[in-house]
């Protein structure tokens, strides 16, 4: 990691940002929830190379004019986000070569959806597969994992890069 800049989409408490940047990443963790941003800067502000600020994704994604080498979202945006939207965006903010990596609950392991739940963007690791293609990345993989032991559901974990 070390050298290497990171944007983390929903950046929550920013503990694995700031983990990223022990390893001597820069950092910067965007949350649209501003009391998120005040619990990463009391937890993790005193790191150099970190930084935290609150914004939607996509539009932190227009506005700037930072590239990154690596783009993370953990349960966050690319989880929330139609990717249609968000994905043309992240790719116009990553460096040539960056990894996109980002995770969120298996498709269905949540039965129906309604609601603002529902927003939620499941996707197989078929169409994940296709969207990121369609969208400038390539080397696209996708894991199943298992969950820990006595929890019910796993994680999916899509990494792919920047072409």
């Amino acid at each position: 990691m070390a050298g290497r800049r990171v944007l983390e989409l929903g950046s929550g408490s920013g503990s694995n940002l700031a983990h990223l940047v022990t390893l001597g990443a820069t950092g910067r963790g965007v949350d649209i929830a501003p009391a998120r941003e005040t619990v990463a800067r009391e937890c993790w502000g005193h790191l150099p190379g970190l930084e935290f600020r609150t914004a939607e994704a996509t539009t932190f994604l227009s506005e700037t004019d930072e590239t990154f080498d690596v783009v993370a979202s953990i349960f966050g945006a690319v989880w929330f986000v139609d990717p249609d939207t968000l994905l043309p965006l992240i790719r116009s903010r990553m460096a040539p070569g960056g990894i996109l990596a980002f995770s969120h609950l298996p498709p269905g392991s949540q039965g129906p959806q309604s609601g603002k739940a529902g927003l939620r963007h499941d996707r197989t690791p078929d169409e994940w597969g296709r969207i990121l293609t369609g969208h400038g990345f390539s080397d696209v993989r996708v894991s199943l994992i298992d969950p820990p032991e006595g929890k019910a559901v796993g994680t999916m974990l899509v990494r792919a890069l920047a072409t």
